[in-house]
């Protein structure tokens, strides 16, 4: 039983270990990483939750409420993200993708790359500033000595309350338009694309399964299909589904056991993960793996860590991608995958 809230991550690899599926991991940041806190705020649909032992503890909350935030003045010397691949680089991990769908390896898979950037910018002050270009449902900042973590996901990977479960998987892309009009037409461009409606099909398919393992039978309920979902610069469209996890199951084993998350990697699942592992060019690390909480009550609730930095000391790192199917087409995907971190690049403008 906990005392205390849990805030921290899990890799993407961490759930290649658990799956066993053989893979390598050269990073520095650890695969899980949890902070335990036993003051909280905790903020609710209609109220604000104070979390507290003793007076003392309250008069430190007093004090932070009352807090007056001064807005930085001091010059940072950056230098905005960049693609650590070529397009032919992509373009040659692409194809093979497409080789392993015409094959029948898989179905669909997600493929990923970094941008890396510089900055002497303290990560509080970036953090502000991704909060700012980035208005989503997951903003998380953990910090420890030697990273910051800067997130901003739309994404729900898995939320357990009173053994009720939520999953929300994104699958299908599009830019947000210059002018009002363009912006409509793109977002409707979306909804009747049925190339992305059959990959959302595909990976909502995937999750109820996942939710099926560990879930009473019956339970799985499809409650939500090809639903809007609006960020800054682009549309995506997602779905949700809910079930009721068994008794005998804790909430965070059904979390581990959901693990890596399949709307970042593909279907077949375990398959689409060893063809990552053989093509792309760098370990995911938090990138991909879920960011989250785990209550004293031990409901928890993690979103996929897509749209994060890893900051150590001066580096940024920015993990992008994007699902491949049979009728993809290269250079689309690619820009796809650019389009996300646009959001990203205006932080370091300013």
């Amino acid at each position: 039983k906990l005392n205390n809230k849990l805030i921290g991550f899990i890799s993407y690899e961490t759930g290649l270990f658990l799956k066993n599926i053989k893979h390598n991991n050269s990073l520095k940041t650890p695969d899980i990483f949890f902070q335990a806190y036993e003051n909280f705020i905790q903020f609710e649909e209609k109220q604000t939750i104070i979390n507290y032992n003793n007076d003392k503890d309250l008069k430190i909350f007093e004090e932070l409420f009352d807090r007056k935030v001064n807005k930085p003045t001091q010059i940072h010397n950056s230098k905005n993200f960049q693609e650590q691949i070529t397009e032919e680089d992509y373009k040659h991990a692409y194809q093979k993708v497409i080789k392993y769908i015409k094959k029948g390896h898989i179905y669909q898979m997600n493929l990923t790359h970094q941008l890396k950037a510089k900055t002497n910018m303290p990560a509080r002050e970036l953090f502000e500033r991704v909060n700012e270009e980035n208005q989503v449902s997951y903003l998380a900042y953990i910090e420890d000595d030697d990273f910051q973590i800067l997130s901003a996901s739309p994404e729900l990977f898995l939320k357990i309350k009173n053994k009720e479960a939520t999953t929300c998987p994104i699958k299908g892309t599009r830019k947000r338009g210059k002018t009002k009009m363009e912006d409509q037409d793109l977002k409707q461009e979306l909804i009747e694309s049925s190339k992305e409606a059959a990959e959302l099909n595909m990976i909502t398919d995937l999750l109820r399964n996942d939710l099926g393992e560990v879930s009473e039978i019956g339970s799985v309920k499809l409650t939500g299909n090809r639903l809007i979902s609006e960020c800054p610069t682009v549309w995506h469209t997602y779905s949700e589904i809910k079930s009721k996890i068994r008794p005998k199951i804790s909430n965070i084993e059904a979390l581990l056991s959901m693990l890596p998350g399949g709307s970042i990697t593909g279907c077949p699942k375990k398959r689409a993960t060893e063809i990552i592992e053989e093509l792309e060019f760098t370990n995911r690390g938090v990138y991909t793996g879920v960011i989250g909480q785990i209550n004293p009550n031990d409901d928890l609730e993690f979103n996929i860590a897509i749209r994060t930095i890893v900051k150590e000391n001066e580096d940024l790192t920015l993990g992008i991608g994007g699902g491949i199917v049979i009728d993809s087409k290269e250079k689309a995907e690619f820009e796809e995958t650019i389009q996300k971190a646009k959001s990203f690049m205006k932080i370091l403008e300013q």
